[in-house]
């Protein structure tokens, strides 16, 4: 959520272009499919081209942005006045606020995805100066109450019928999540259960984490994890439904979750999300 723009802030971004594909013939298949293009320099992150207002921009896609947000030049484009005040606080619990835009949409595939309030944020501020423009992020508040599956090996995100979610969740396994909306209720995130001796923490699922695994100090010691060193080390622990996440993970004093899983444990398992009954299954990931 817009706690997660730091980890951006730490890692490289993916730019690219992207290309969709329907299959409004198919009534059993998905609703659409969107083909995600990585940067070649970055770790699996993902972006995908939408336009606002006849206008098209080039946006991260990220579940765990909480809010979508456009860039200060690419608002400006569109016809956005920002106003008001967004807060939310960022993975490490520093504070962010960004101004809004109310009533807009992204037009991906001739389809409308829109959420009440979209931020305005200039993530650039942040990247060499040599980097293309990214002209925002979408997030998982403009696909709430839909059903998706995220696939980092095939680089898709797909928007699923009934018939199709049916059909991919009969080979998946089902994971506890809940849905978590900071940010005054603007944003929206998920959190999957890990099960630990002394009881269930929760740890967002982050697409826009290239980097480690990041755990917080209050948890470091029920995974077997040295709480004290600062640099990546050696992490084993499971998903509530037995799904190990296993590598490299960094222990963070300041986090305000338990953890943070990203693109290295995606790039094993694809993600289908029920936004709207708040329901989650992993399969793994196919290269076909």
């Amino acid at each position: 959520m817009i706690r997660a723009v730091l980890v951006l802030v730490l890692i490289s971004l993916s730019l690219g272009s992207c290309s969709t594909k329907t299959f409004a013939s198919n009534k059993a298949g998905p609703l659409m499919v969107i083909a995600l293009i990585p940067h070649p320099g970055g770790t699996a992150m993902m972006t995908v081209r939408a336009k606002v207002r006849d206008h098209e921009g080039l946006f991260i896609f990220d579940t765990g942005g909480g809010v979508s947000y456009l860039s200060p030049a690419f608002a400006q484009s569109v016809g956005c006045k920002p106003w008001g005040q967004i807060t939310g606080f960022m993975l490490t619990g520093h504070r962010l606020d960004m101004p809004r835009c109310d009533g807009f949409s992204f037009e991906i595939q001739d389809q409308h995805f829109a959420a009440p309030i979209f931020g305005v944020y200039d993530l650039m501020k942040f990247m060499p100066p040599d980097v293309p423009r990214i002209d925002g992020s979408i997030g998982l508040d403009v696909l709430a109450g839909r059903a998706i599956t995220l696939s980092l090996t095939q680089k898709t995100l797909i928007v699923e019928s009934a018939a199709s979610l049916a059909a991919r969740i009969k080979h998946s396994k089902e994971v506890p999540i809940r849905l978590v909306r900071d940010a005054g209720g603007v944003a929206l995130a998920v959190e999957v259960a890990v099960p630990t001796a002394e009881g269930m923490a929760w740890m967002e699922l982050d697409s826009g984490n290239g980097g480690a695994t990041v755990i917080g100090k209050h948890l470091a010691p029920l995974l077997k994890m040295d709480s004290s060193k600062k640099e990546p080390q050696p992490a084993s622990f499971q998903i509530a439904g037995g799904i190990p996440v296993e590598g490299m993970a960094r222990v963070n004093e300041t986090l305000i979750m338990d953890g943070n899983i990203g693109t290295r444990f995606m790039l094993k398992w694809d993600l289908t999300l029920d936004l709207a009954k708040g329901r989650a299954w992993l399969a793994p990931a196919t290269t076909s």
